[in-house]
């Protein structure tokens, strides 16, 4: 074992606990494109206590169209490596296909010979995420993540063939190069689907050894032909072997190498290392320096991307030290694996943002929330899409595969290359011929066209993709504020703009894309704190009324009052603004926002399209987050675990678990109290020197979590943290999908959280102490989402 620190390559051009590190070197047989593979690794069936079970038999949900043409390929081979994506384009540049996850619909566009325009929209399933195409331009299959099904699409007359059920919550899809399998990523499964294109069937389930797996690329070695190699990434990383919570260093990236040939054993794991992000901070509340270099791991592996024998992985990379404020908490990471030693190529990973740090030219607009990539096919430049800030970066790799973000001259000064594109884009493909980029923009539901023949490249066009909903209406207020969590800048009906975070830094869905979590633990005023997912925040049945009282220590009672996250965590102006007769400016902050005093929604606030900017996040988050389906879901009642789940909902009667997690929320906090000012409900102080944060002690429970000789119950300022009166009860709903658990992090299984007495106790009984019972309970656990009947208080 070597302790070691990794430093990121430069650019050519260019949230908090101390930390420690323990990287395991990993010694692995080198593999050619064209060898064998070697000894292979059993694919570990997921144990029946800690993850999911397995899926439903997979099976056609419905047969296929009549008159549907064969599904047997037609013997053309793609030679290019491929990997999934929100878009995708026909071999021969006339067709792109790009999935509508808010519509339920894939779009396919006609774009031979720029044509531009809309040819069909054909409705899929629900929440389709990812879009791949048969190497014969026939077919385009679509994963669809609430519906748990692929679907079929003949593109010859765009209508849906049929729909092929799969894991849970799929989620990446790729097509082998000879067009006969798809493989697909069932991120709650934690499987992958090998699906015969000719029968349509599911043939093979591959079981993972990650966590909510998530993209999926296949090789196309000796050009297309033989046994090729299947790369899937971990979505969200995992503690490292020696590493910790709460450390800059304390988690790795993993991506997971299969094989075409052999669809029961997994061929490698690619570890992807914390890194050096080229921005300092100020740590000297912990025994640190004045300019700390700050590092971080690699997060959010929503792609991977084959180029050269190498893979690239975009990701939004985590620094949970202190202090948590933009600079340092979140980076634009660019991760890169060489695939013949299945490692992390040396000094290939780079930062965007410090390339952005490094531009002369003003103003500067950071790269947030990198989300997929692509490359030319006849030269080493790519783009990068950076979802949260509406541009795509170009990038430059050198001979051995490292890549830097390319700069244009202005007058004296340079800046970074980003070409503005449509809202929140999330997916991009180049055509064949290099001539032509397509993004698609998930929130603007377009597809930007970019000319790669124009000094330097930019938009020609967009083209609609699907409708977007009527300003006024409901639907028009849930885009907004699907919009606004999702903008690092955001622009508003008064005419200003980049108020969500400093120069673009950030979003509130860098920690929690899709209104879910990071899964980090971040070093918070109030203590240690993991991002909480946010679809347990209003009952699924009456959110208007049920509503959460906020975080672990109960810090917050409105959706508003993130407002003070904006702020002082994104560094941006803010929402809430001055309401001062003839104010100038009239769009100024407001000087005064706390977390309870006065209430903060209903103040005056910015608007887009004449909607309240807070007023529509708030609506957002309690109508339209997907809560994820669990990974039993579907499973035979009568079956061995079917039986544990029904055993582990008695269970969790007779403990009385619903004291603190009953009803619809699975969490029995509400707020149940009338927002005025000055308070109704009592404020809390813990006095000093205890981290001196506002919160409503009525609603915590003592749960035996906290332990205050422990060191990493310290806040960002090195005050004792909040957690001595106990914690916030957390909702359970999709709890499988949150790890790790509780509110420092301590626990990686559900397991765990049941080991403490105290905890499983807190509800007056004392039923759990048998091992056998505590695993029930934990598949019952592992069974709740929105369709689970609630256990009342």
């Amino acid at each position: 074992m070597k302790k070691s620190k990794h430093r990121l390559s430069q650019p050519e051009s260019w949230r908090q606990v101390t930390a420690w590190l323990c990287v395991i070197g990993i010694t692995v047989l080198a593999l050619q494109a064209c060898s064998s593979p070697p000894p292979p690794t059993p694919a570990p069936a997921p144990p029946s206590a800690t993850a999911p079970g397995q899926p439903p038999a997979a099976a056609p949900t419905t047969a296929p169209a009549a008159g549907a043409p064969t599904a047997a390929p037609t013997g053309r081979v793609r030679t290019t490596p491929s990997h999934s994506s929100h878009i995708a384009i026909t071999s021969d540049d006339s067709k792109v296909v790009v999935v509508n996850p808010l519509n339920n619909s894939v779009t396919v566009l006609n774009v031979a010979g720029d044509a531009n325009s809309k040819a069909a929209e054909v409705r899929v399933g629900t929440l389709p995420q990812t879009v791949g195409i048969s190497p014969d331009d026939r077919f385009a299959y679509v994963t669809n993540q609430g519906s748990n099904t692929v679907s079929v699409i003949d593109l010859s007359t765009n209508a849906q063939l049929q729909e092929i059920r799969v894991g849970v919550e799929p989620y990446g899809i790729v097509h082998t190069p000879d067009g006969r399998r798809a493989y697909v990523v069932n991120g709650a499964s934690r499987t992958v689907s090998v699906i015969d294109t000719t029968s349509r069937q599911v043939v093979a389930t591959i079981n993972l050894p990650i966590v909510e797996p998530r993209g999926i690329a296949v090789t196309a070695n000796n050009n297309g032909v033989g046994p090729q190699f299947v790369y899937v990434t971990q979505f969200l990383s995992q503690v490292s072997p020696g590493g910790r919570e709460m450390s800059d260093t304390g988690k790795e990236g993993k991506v997971i190498v299969l094989s075409t040939s052999d669809d029961q054993n997994i061929q490698g794991t690619i570890i992807l290392a914390p890194h050096e992000t080229g921005f300092t901070a100020d740590r000297s509340p912990f025994g640190g320096g004045k300019e700390d270099m700050t590092t971080a791991f690699p997060n959010q592996l929503q792609s991977v991307v084959i180029k050269n024998g190498k893979g690239y992985l975009p990701n939004i990379a985590a620094s949970p030290q202190a202090p948590v404020r933009f600079d340092v908490d979140t980076q634009a990471f660019l991760s890169v694996f060489d695939t013949a030693s299945k490692a992390e190529l040396p000094n290939g990973t780079i930062n965007l943002h410090l390339a952005v740090k490094n531009q002369t030219a003003t103003p500067k607009l950071f790269l947030a929330n990198p989300w997929a990539v692509d490359f030319k096919h006849k030269s080493n430049e790519g783009y990068v899409v950076s979802a949260a800030s509406n541009v795509i970066v170009k990038i430059a790799l050198a001979d051995n595969g490292v890549p830097s973000v390319v700069t244009v001259p202005v007058t004296t000064t340079n800046r970074v290359l980003s070409i503005p594109v449509g809202k929140n884009p999330r997916g991009i493909v180049v055509n064949n011929a290099d001539t032509r980029a397509y993004v698609m923009n998930f929130i603007s539901r377009d597809v930007s066209v970019i000319d790669l023949t124009a000094s330097p490249e930019k938009e020609l066009t967009k083209i609609r993709a699907a409708d977007l909903p009527t300003q006024g209406s409901e639907a028009f207020t849930f885009l907004t504020g699907n919009e606004l969590f999702n903008t690092s800048i955001g622009t508003f009906d008064e005419g200003v703009s980049g108020r969500m975070s400093n120069n673009g830094w950030q979003s509130c869905a860098s920690c929690h894309f899709e209104g879910l979590t990071d899964g980090v633990i971040w070093q918070f005023p109030a203590g240690p704190r993991k991002s909480i997912p946010l679809n347990g925040s209003f009952s699924p049945k009456s959110p208007d009324t049920d509503q959460r009282v906020l975080n672990y220590s109960g810090i917050f009672d409105e959706i508003c009052d993130f407002e003070l996250n904006i702020r002082g965590v994104s560094g941006g102006a803010g929402l809430i603004i001055t309401d001062t007769v003839g104010a100038n400016p009239p769009t100024a902050p407001h000087p005064t926002v706390t977390g309870f005093n006065p209430p903060n929604c209903g103040r005056k606030q910015l608007r887009v399209g004449g909607v309240g900017a807070w007023d529509a996040i708030t609506q957002w988050t309690a109508k339209r987050i997907h809560s994820p389906q669990a990974p039993n879901k579907g499973i035979d009642p009568n079956s061995a675990v079917g039986l544990q789940v029904q055993k582990g909902r008695q269970l969790f009667t007779a403990t009385n678990c619903q004291l603190c997690h009953g009803g619809p929320k699975w969490s029995t906090s509400q707020v149940d109290f009338a927002r005025t000012s000055p308070p109704s409900e009592p404020v809390a102080l813990e006095p000093t020197p205890v981290a001196q944060v506002g919160f409503l002690s009525r609603f915590l429970r003592v749960v035996g979590t906290f332990d205050p000789a422990n060191p990493i119950e310290k806040n960002q300022v090195n005050l004792g943290a909040l957690g001595a009166r106990g914690f916030n009860p957390p909702s359970l709903l999709s709890i499988y999908a949150f790890p790790p658990y509780l509110h420092n992090g301590a626990c990686a299984t559900l397991d765990c959280v049941l080991e403490n007495k105290a905890h499983r106790d807190a509800g007056g009984k004392s039923v759990l102490d048998n091992a056998d019972d505590r695993k029930a309970l934990v598949q019952f656990l592992l069974s709740i989402d929105t369709s689970t009947e609630p256990v009342n208080p």
